[in-house]
């Protein structure tokens, strides 16, 4: 009696060890093409940005290239901000600078 019980230990010792194995093996393939077919999506992706054109880019016709010290490029920029503040109309061009000057004292206040 004490033979066939050993004996059935040692088959269901090594019937579950088989398995644990087969188990971890069918793990390790299924990783495995898992990450395969990851890294060939991924390159997928990666070869056609790759393959697309650059964009060139261009600056408008009207854009100055400021000098050394910027005072000109300043004093143009100033100049095209006046120039476009008379286009609005004057109930705006009021309003916004009561709203301008409520945020200067508001931050006057505020330190």
């Amino acid at each position: 009696m004490e033979n066939s019980m050993g004996a059935g230990l040692l088959a269901v010792c090594a019937v579950s060890g088989s398995v644990a194995l087969i188990a971890l093996q069918v793990q390790k393939r299924l990783l495995s093409d898992f990450m395969k077919k990851l890294e060939f999506e991924l390159q997928g992706l990666g070869s056609s940005e790759k393959c697309e054109t650059r964009k060139k880019v261009r600056f408008a016709e009207d854009v100055i290239e400021p000098l050394s010290d910027n005072r000109e490029y300043r004093r143009s920029k100033c100049l095209a901000k006046t120039a476009r503040s008379f286009d609005m109309p004057m109930n705006r061009q009021v309003l916004y600078k009561g709203l301008a000057q409520d945020r200067m004292h508001r931050g006057c206040n505020a330190l």
